[in-house]
């Protein structure tokens, strides 16, 4: 008997395995806007996605930076004492909002975990506690408003080929300039979008 066959089923099997998988939305997965989508706050935007169930969709646009300082929104603040970093848009929802994405080693309990040691909140003494700390670029981003999706909505719009679906990281959220996220998760999303049509 020939034992070509079945290890030409296994190599087959292993290649197979080495291929990206489909991605669902789900917490920390960023979704990359198609050039389709050529106007509005979602062109050429990636949304790192925060939340996703039956009550909707909740995500925050990583790649576009404002360069308005946090004390502008929080008259407040000492920034002495806290630092001032600035905000991030998050998206087009509730702009008067701030959202923030944070590493941590040891989180509060009440915060929602993203993926691994990454967390979002949007709760004001958690933030103050935060910033006293002095967490760096690398480990803190603050969001003015947030993007969100109703349920089934984000659905129809993936349906329609409005975005590419990528698993997020956290040095792409905290570490890589805004301008070059965009450029590098649409070319990796087209090469997986085409694996996954084959």
């Amino acid at each position: 008997m020939s034992v070509v066959g079945p290890i030409l089923i296994i190599l087959s099997a292993l290649a197979l395995a080495q291929l990206p998988r489909a991605v669902a939305p789900a917490p920390g997965v960023f979704l990359v806007a198609k050039p389709s989508i050529d106007g509005g706050p979602f062109r050429q935007s990636v949304v790192l996605l925060l939340a996703h169930g039956g009550e909707g969709t909740l995500g925050v646009i990583v790649n576009r930076a404002t360069g308005i300082p946090l004390s502008k929104v929080l008259s407040e603040l000492d920034a002495g004492e806290t630092g001032d970093p600035t905000l991030n848009f998050g998206g087009p929802v509730a702009l008067d909002g701030l959202v923030f994405v944070f590493k941590s080693d040891d989180p509060p309990e009440d915060v929602k975990s993203v993926m691994s040691d990454v967390y979002y909140s949007g709760d004001r003494k958690l933030l103050e506690t935060l910033l006293k700390k002095k967490e760096g670029r690398d480990r803190l981003k603050l969001y003015l408003g947030h993007s969100g999706w109703s349920p089934g909505q984000l659905q129809g719009e993936i349906l329609r080929g409005s975005w590419i679906l990528v698993p997020a990281d956290a040095f792409t959220v905290f570490q890589k300039s805004p301008e070059a996220i965009w450029p590098e998760l649409a070319r990796i999303g087209v090469t997986v979008a085409g694996v996954h049509r084959e």
